[in-house]
Formats: C-alpha cells, sequence, structure tokens
C-alpha cells in the first residue's frame, strides 16, 4: 500500500524503509493502539486520525463522535476491518487470558425529577483484534477493567468480577486497618509496603499483614484466577542471600514486589535493607509448584524487561537520584555492561522485540533531541540525537517497530 515516505532518522533494529505508512490527513501524528499483531487507529468525521493522547487511550471527547475504528494487519497494514462507532472514549483493555481488546464507551443521561440529581452512566462495549464484539460493560469507569475481570474497590480490598458472568475473586488483604489498591496505570496492586501485578498468567495477587499496625512481616500471595485457590506465598518462600534479617529472622525491610511471572515461576524484588532510599534489592527467581528458589543476584528496584523476559535495565525510581542503567539477563542476574561516571544517564524507554537494540532519552540538557539507541549485549551506541518522537514503539507479536509524525504513520520491519 501507498503512503508518504519516511524522511526521518535511520531507527537501529529496523528495516531503513518502512514497510507501510499512512498520511496523517490532519496536523498531528495518527495515533496507535497495539493490538498485537493489529494497529486500530481512529478516523473523525472529516477523515483526520486521532492522536494519542495518552498510554492506552486513543481517544477522549466530553461528548460521543462518530469514529470509523480501522483494525490493519501490523505488518502490511492492510484493512482487515473498519468500524463505525459513535465513541466518547477508545481506550485499550485486556480480555481473557490477557488478551488485548479495545473498549468503546458512550453515556446515557437520567434528567433530574426536581429532587434527584441528573445521573450520567458509562456503558462500554468492549471489541476484540480482529473488530468482533466481546461484551458490553455497564457502569464502566475508566482502567477498570483487566483480563477480562472487573476491578472494584470492596471495603478496604479489591473485588475482581468477570465480565459475562463467573465466580467472583475478592484480593486477600489482612491486618489492622489494612487498605489494599490498584493502580490503572501500572496494572499493580499495593498494600502497605507490598506492591504485585494485580492479574498475571493467571493468577491474582493477594497481602497478608498488609498494614503499618501489624507486628508481622507483611507478605505477597498468588492464588489461581480459575480455582480462587492460594498457590504460593512469600510467606512460605526461602529468603535468599543478602537480604539483611532482624532477630526473629524475618528481612529487616517488609518492602518486597513481584516482578514478574512466567513459564510457571515467579520473581520476587526483597530490599535488602532498611534504608530510606531505593538502595539495593535482590531478586529471586522461585518455582511456583513447588516454591522452590531457583537463583537469586542483586537487582534495582524498578525494571524495565525486554519482550521475552530473558534481559532487564535498571529504571527511573521517581523522586530519586538515576546514576543511570544497566543491562542484565535476568535468568542468572549477569551483567551485561552499567553506566559509568561521565556518561550521559540514560533513561531506559523500550527494548525490540528481540531484545538486541535498547532504546532511551539521556539527559543531555544542551541537546535539543535526547533520544539514543544503543546495542544491548555491548553498549555500543547504534543512532543518537533522535527526537524523542522517533523512539519507536514495537508490537511484540511480530517485532515490528512504528513511529508517528506529522506526515504520518510509518512502520518498520524488525531488520
Amino acid at each position: 500500500m501507498k503512503g508518504p515516505v519516511y524522511r526521518g532518522p535511520a531507527l537501529p533494529g529496523f528495516a531503513a524503509k518502512a514497510a507501510w505508512s499512512l498520511p496523517s490527513g490532519g496536523t498531528s501524528a495518527p495515533g496507535v493502539l497495539d493490538l498485537r499483531s493489529t494497529l486500530l487507529l481512529a478516523k473523525d468525521a472529516q477523515g483526520h486520525y486521532a492522536s494519542t493522547l495518552s498510554e492506552g487511550m486513543l481517544f477522549d471527547s466530553d461528548a460521543a463522535a462518530p469514529l470509523t475504528l480501522e483494525f490493519r494487519d501490523v505488518k502490511t497494514g492492510a484493512l482487515r476491518k473498519a468500524l463505525k462507532v459513535r465513541a466518547k472514549t477508545v481506550e485499550a483493555v485486556s480480555w481473557r487470558d490477557g488478551a488485548p481488546a479495545v473498549a468503546v464507551t458512550s453515556s446515557t443521561t437520567s434528567e433530574s425529577d426536581g429532587l434527584t440529581e441528573a445521573k450520567t452512566t458509562i456503558t462500554a462495549t468492549l471489541y476484540g483484534a480482529d473488530g468482533s464484539e466481546l461484551a458490553k460493560v455497564p457502569s464502566y469507569e475508566h482502567g477498570t477493567l483487566l483480563d477480562g475481570y472487573r476491578v472494584e474497590k470492596a471495603g478496604e480490598s479489591l473485588r475482581l468480577t468477570p465480565v459475562g458472568g463467573g465466580p467472583s475473586r475478592t484480593v486477600t488483604c489482612t491486618g489492622t486497618a489494612a487498605s489494599c489498591d490498584y493502580d490503572a496505570e501500572t496494572g499493580a496492586a499495593d498494600a502497605s509496603v507490598a506492591h504485585a501485578p494485580l492479574i498475571s498468567g493467571g493468577y491474582y495477587a493477594g497481602f497478608l499483614n498488609a498494614s503499618n499496625y501489624q507486628t508481622e512481616p507483611e507478605q505477597i500471595t498468588l492464588s489461581e484466577l480459575a480455582t480462587g485457590k492460594q498457590v504460593w506465598s512469600t510467606a512460605d518462600a526461602k529468603i535468599p542471600e543478602g537480604v539483611e534479617l532482624d532477630d526473629k529472622g524475618h528481612p529487616e525491610s517488609e518492602e518486597k514486589r513481584i516482578l514478574r511471572i512466567a513459564d510457571g515461576k515467579v520473581l520476587v524484588g526483597w530490599k535488602a535493607g532498611v534504608s530510606l532510599s531505593s538502595g539495593s534489592w535482590v531478586h529471586a527467581w522461585y518455582d511456583l509448584k513447588s516454591g522452590a528458589l531457583i537463583s537469586s543476584y542483586k537487582g534495582p528496584a524498578e525494571v524495565l524487561f525486554s519482550p521475552a523476559g530473558d534481559l532487564a535495565a535498571r529504571d527511573v525510581v521517581k523522586f530519586e537520584d538515576f546514576p543511570g542503567t544497566a543491562v542484565w539477563q535476568t535468568a542468572d542476574g549477569k551483567q551485561l555492561w552499567e553506566q559509568q561516571d561521565g556518561e550521559h544517564v540514560l533513561d531506559p524507554v523500550r527494548f525490540t522485540a528481540d531484545g538486541s537494540v535498547l532504546y532511551g532519552v539521556t539527559d543531555d540538557e544542551s541537546a535539543t533531541d535526547t533520544g539514543l539507541a544503543v546495542d544491548t549485549r555491548t553498549k555500543k551506541v547504534l543512532a543518537k540525537n533522535l527526537p524523542e518522537e522517533s523512539i519507536p514503539s514495537v508490537d511484540t507479536a511480530t517485532g515490528y517497530g512504528y513511529v508517528g509524525t506529522e506526515a504520518g504513520l510509518f512502520v518498520f520491519a524488525p531488520a
């Protein structure tokens, strides 16, 4: 398919020429929702593509507006389906087993009868990556749909209710004055000092002693979504070497977080000591079936994983000085490289699908363009002075990358 020619900087890890492109039809870059091998765009009545407003939000309007949703093949740009809707918002969500989906919302308002207040109700219609309708969700709130479950506050805890029927799950949240919350932006559940993905890999998180008023250490549990059965807990996990212990044999710091769940294993970050800063952490892999400690190594508080999860980079901790990134193998903690004094601090943004290139932004205040691409294995700089908008997004299902500019959307095959 023909479209505008890409005239921006070369993008390491991707082909020199775009596999396909689309004109913006307006003055801003076309927005995209990545639905794994499908890219979703929204065109207004004037033929202009909507711009991405924020991570996962393609369109947001005070009143419903006519849109044409275009479901396009990532590799070819072929239009798989065009769907005409009236939408207040268009938002990326996840369906059962983590399948990508999109929520298109509309609103209805009941007028006041003179005593009661007027009430507006939001309904979301969910569509799969092929454009087929999955379900309708009444009384929908932004960011409250995860893996096909509605995330709702239940007292001081959380309730997971499957769309379309089925047993609900209540997140364990024990302890005097305990309160457990959900962060829709990150998909994480939070207790007092413990954090974990609310739903990941068919499991949901829970928290024990989730309060400052408890004398016993705060713990994280994992339970099966399918059965509600608890299958693992940090309370039963062997504490890895490098974690400081008190006189009762408990970790000096109760801070811990689940970093990743994959291939029947869970990666847990344990804070090594009681320093007020992020300090040093220990990452430990456990087998979910046997509970056995598989491996452990020193690691940071915040981590950016490659799409396959075999590599990771040190990420920024909010409100703390960042010394720069490092890259390591997640299986054994073997460090590939670390930034040194005198280098511009690289804040990692994303890996290519195969993990060969790491894109990030530097703190070089003298430069207008701060994007950078480095070889993941060697730290060799592959591209510098990239405008931040030229840092490609990555469709992990195909390895294709894409960037949006005022000229249009450009999609590149992996190199």
